[in-house]
């Protein structure tokens, strides 16, 4: 039962990011996009005033600290421990949801920006184009879903060089490829929260 919920859960999620990009004008969220996917679940709650100000302030504290392999070797590092794992979601060109479990996340709750940084593969092409829509889901107190624009992309290429000075993030698994990371910064659109299992 709970990966049925999941499953439908995720692909709702999925779905969303390729409604309407229209907004009301003189408002900061975009109001026709919102509707379209909030209205379609009754177990989510899109958050506002005190409740969204609570969860940024948690969502920070489960960011990791983005940290390069060079800055997690240094003497005395220590990885935030309240860092947790994180799914991010795009569309693929063939319609399919695409998901990837991610490590290297980060939420700023000043900018309401959320920056990840992802290694080559089609969620990393999907979402690399400025404007393009996506969704983490992060589970904390509740399983938070934020919907994602992208602002910025900065594109790491691999090379011998790059790797042995430590400049790919912590996580980095494509050594062996040679596959090019990216630093992709989002927009938050809004953020859900849902008490339904979603993932874990």
């Amino acid at each position: 039962m709970k990966k049925c919920i999941c499953l439908s859960m995720l692909i709702l999620c999925c779905a969303c990011s390729n409604q309407s990009k229209e907004t009301d004008q003189g408002t900061s969220q975009p109001q026709t996009y919102v509707d379209s996917y909030t209205s379609a679940s009754p177990t989510r709650s899109q958050l506002s005033g005190d409740d969204l100000k609570t969860v940024q302030t948690e969502l920070v504290s489960l960011s990791s600290d983005l940290a390069s392999i060079a800055q997690a070797a240094a003497e005395g590092y220590s990885e935030p421990e309240g860092a947790v794992i994180a799914q991010i979601m795009s569309v693929n060109p063939d319609g399919t949801p695409g998901l990837s479990t991610i490590h290297a996340w980060q939420y700023n709750a000043d900018s309401n920006t959320v920056t990840v940084e992802l290694t080559y593969g089609q969620n990393a092409l999907n979402l690399s184009t400025v404007n393009n829509r996506g969704t983490l889901l992060v589970h904390g107190k509740a399983y938070y879903i934020l919907h994602l624009e992208t602002a910025s992309v900065e594109e790491l290429k691999y090379s011998d060089e790059n790797y042995e000075k430590g400049l790919f993030n912590a996580a980095y698994s494509g050594k062996d490829a040679q596959l090019s990371e990216y630093s992709i910064t989002f927009k938050v659109l809004s953020i859900e929260s849902s008490m339904v299992y979603m993932f874990q």
